[in-house]
């Protein structure tokens, strides 16, 4: 893989300070002044990679996603039972890197917008399709069959859209564990807490916090 060049560094960068605006100020409050601020150039410096507002909060918007992708993928890699996927997906989606706080209010910052702006639904649509593909796949290989798979994959990822509004908007206090808790709940109820399960999650959880010991 060759080099970046200094133009996608630099994308990179306004787009990651983009997001980090728009955690701290809201939607109204970013504007590529207070970004060119937050990294320390001039607004023309923004300019001549984004030539407005909008293509800049998408680029922050896909550059969000991308954290939390690739370590969806990584997780995944290293899964080889239904079980075991299923809980990849679950600890990407609460990884102590992106379930925080100020990364969930720049997320509902940007959701609020999807209604009114195409660009953000198409983006939107395509990340609700992976997740829900991706748990689809890994509760049919359980077993349990194709409509119950359905059913418990548009719950739990309703419940992750949930979980992480309500972290952003730090009603009581939600965390890491309170979230995946609350995931677990849903699928004891639905699931025999059989010892295959269990095994999984614990060694999806083992796994986790080594990456995120080995990123820190």
């Amino acid at each position: 893989m060759g080099r970046k060049s200094i133009a996608e560094i630099r994308r990179e960068e306004f787009a990651t300070a983009a997001f980090e605006v728009l955690s701290l100020h809201g939607m109204k409050g970013t504007t590529l002044q207070r970004v060119a601020e937050h990294t320390g150039v001039s607004k023309a410096s923004v300019l001549h990679y984004f030539p407005n507002k909008q293509n800049l909060i998408e680029s922050a918007m896909r550059r969000a996603n991308a954290t939390l992708r690739k370590e969806a993928v990584a997780f995944m890699a290293l899964a080889s039972t239904p079980w075991e996927r299923f809980y990849a997906i679950i600890e990407a989606n609460f990884s102590p890197t992106t379930f925080r706080a100020e990364v969930a209010h720049g997320w509902i910052a940007m959701c609020a917008e999807v209604p009114h702006n195409p660009q953000f639904q198409r983006l939107q649509n395509a990340i609700y399709h992976r997740l829900h593909s991706n748990l689809l796949s890994a509760f049919k290989q359980t077993g349990i069959g194709d409509d119950a798979a359905e059913e418990v994959s548009h719950t739990v990822s309703l419940l992750i859209d949930g979980l992480w509004m309500r972290c952003g908007l730090q009603i009581g206090g939600l965390n890491r564990e309170d979230a995946m808790a609350q995931i677990e709940s849903v699928i004891t109820r639905t699931f025999s807490n059989d010892a295959e399960r269990q095994a999984a999650q614990s060694k999806m959880s083992a796994l986790a916090g080594a990456f995120t010991a080995n990123r820190g």
